[in-house]
């Protein structure tokens, strides 16, 4: 009767999260379709339909919270300490503040189109490159800095050294700014050789640092992701697998999982399965700790990537009035976008300050654990 309760309550539970998740989406796509839905009806419509979506959004996150079970203290413990496992919350709030913030990004590619209209064969080959030197990156974040930054203190040090570089790096874009308007004559841009090298230069040295800063954000989503199959490994690292007994086939199937190089049996073991040989076999008591997550893995790491696109299409509301303010167009021919980009690298500096949401404990007993 109390496992048809808990199984109740957990379907109850992915619901509500499901349902948060497509309210959050759909959202999000309302929010991008902005002027289409302005057109064909009005501004009231698209604003009724933002805060619909965001309160049934809201609605369903407070009915999850209220009907989720409970966790132990031994869950808490694993949950927070073992794993270097956060907060759902205060991460996906991480991830909207961090990304909130505006960026020039978009009006520097809508110039550098303008300045190479007559080059287009230019852009395409740097997009190739683009895709090359982020190949570099990548290895490069594996090589030399996931095996010193993978978790705590150590990766929080490192998104505060990226958030910082960044923003300086993102000034490059002053200097391709100033160097095309010493070029530019009756409105009309002169493209030449150093010119060429100058943009691919900084185009390549910010994409490389922007795979850079990208990584802890996916290392952050993909470690915070809770999931049935970390029990195994709990299990192990405590030392709690049984011991193998005679003529006991699943005795030898534990024996040959205590190993780290041979931790995944060959075969395909589904849950059912573990679940019978344990009701049979009488070898492993099920404990509060070992029962199944109320949200799917998929769903988690979804919710983490949903906050980081919505945080992204804030900030892009964010530029908006700041360009307007600064009277930046086309027709001026791009004035005081120099200044646009410098306001957008101090911002993206100021991005240390949310990493109070991610800090890991400093109790000490955490730190001998971990």
């Amino acid at each position: 009767m109390e496992d048809s309760t808990e199984t109740k309550s957990a379907h109850r539970g992915q619901i509500f999260e499901v349902s948060t998740l497509v309210a959050f989406q759909i959202l999000l796509a309302v929010s991008a379709l902005q002027k289409p839905i302005i057109a064909i009806s009005n501004q009231t419509i698209w604003i009724s339909s933002v805060a619909t979506f965001a309160f049934v959004g809201y609605r369903y996150e407070r009915q999850s919270m209220i009907g989720s079970r409970p966790l132990s203290n031994d869950e808490a413990r694993k949950l927070g300490s073992q794993k270097h496992r956060l907060s759902h919350r205060q991460l996906n709030l991480y991830f909207l503040l961090r990304y909130s913030l505006p960026i020039a990004d978009f009006l520097m590619y809508s110039y550098l189109y303008s300045v190479f209209e007559k080059d287009p064969s230019f852009l395409q080959l740097l997009s190739v490159l683009k895709t090359a030197i982020g190949s570099l990156s990548t290895f490069c974040y594996e090589k030399f800095l996931s095996p010193y930054c993978h978790s705590g203190w150590p990766l929080i040090a490192l998104i505060a050294c990226m958030d910082i570089i960044m923003g300086f790096v993102a000034l490059l874009d002053v200097w391709i700014i100033r160097a095309v308007k010493d070029k530019e004559v009756d409105g009309e841009y002169t493209v030449d050789t150093p010119l060429k090298c100058l943009v691919t230069f900084v185009g390549l040295t910010k994409y490389f640092f922007a795979e850079l800063d990208y990584m802890p954000a996916l290392v952050l989503s993909t470690t915070n992701v809770y999931s049935d199959s970390d029990k195994s490994f709990e299990n192990r690292d405590h030392c709690e697998t049984p011991a193998p007994r005679a003529n006991d086939d699943f005795g030898e199937r534990s024996a040959e999982m205590t190993s780290l190089s041979g931790g995944f049996p060959r075969s395909k073991v589904s849950a059912l399965n573990m679940d019978l040989n344990e009701e049979e076999d009488g070898a492993i008591a099920r404990t509060p700790t070992q029962s199944l997550p109320l949200i799917s893995a998929g769903m988690q790491y979804a919710s983490f990537l949903s906050c980081i696109d919505f945080g992204a299409q804030i900030g892009d509301w964010i530029t908006v009035p700041i360009v307007a303010s600064l009277g930046i167009t086309r027709d001026n021919h791009w004035d005081n976008l120099d200044k646009l980009v410098i306001i957008c690298s101090i911002f993206r500096m100021t991005r240390v300050v949310f990493l109070w949401l991610i800090l890991p404990p400093t109790d000490p007993k955490y730190n001998a654990i971990n």
